[in-house]
């Protein structure tokens, strides 16, 4: 009888930390979706650099979105900067075919647009997505590429602007 009423606890309590768990990745993704206005899979931002089970939003200043996942350092879990999304509009004509170009911590898409007059006038974006991680060796090469061109094909989408932009770099 004790057996099965600690096994019943058990059970309760895996559940329990199963359910919230679940629900701690549903948050982080509808936040990384809001704050990032859905430019960006919540799940390849979640994988990202060490995989994070909890994501949050700061104010974000000059980005679009800056995010904060949760981490442990010496038995005490704290939230840091991880990643930030930029989005930039032009009007002004960028020289140069739609490109990549690469940096130590981040990864600039110049996304040119086919038609600007079908865009508003809009002749390119810049996005700039950019690992706010002390070290930016961590996670898959070519990942934060991979998100920058998903943010640029879709910011261009939400812009009208029909652009072409070649696969990103792997690293």
């Amino acid at each position: 009888m004790l057996l099965s009423i600690a096994l019943a606890a058990f059970l309760a309590l895996g559940g329990w930390a199963m359910y919230d768990g679940n629900r701690t990745r549903q948050d982080s993704r509808a936040e990384i979706v809001e704050a990032c206005q859905g430019l960006v899979d919540p799940d390849a931002v979640m994988r990202y650099g060490d995989s994070a089970e909890k994501v949050d939003a700061r104010p974000a200043g000059d980005h679009l979105c800056l995010l904060r996942k949760a981490g442990t350092f010496e038995g005490q879990e704290d939230m840091f900067d991880y990643f930030s999304l930029t989005v930039v509009t032009s009007k002004d004509t960028e020289p140069g075919e739609s490109r990549f170009d690469l940096a130590v911590r981040g990864v600039v898409v110049i996304a040119k647009c086919a038609d600007p007059v079908e865009s508003a006038g809009v002749t390119s974006l810049r996005v700039t997505a950019a690992s706010e991680l002390e070290r930016a060796d961590r996670g898959e090469p070519g990942a934060l590429a991979a998100l920058a061109r998903e943010a640029a094909l879709r910011a261009a989408e939400k812009a009208g602007c029909e652009t072409v932009l070649p696969e990103a770099p792997r690293g």
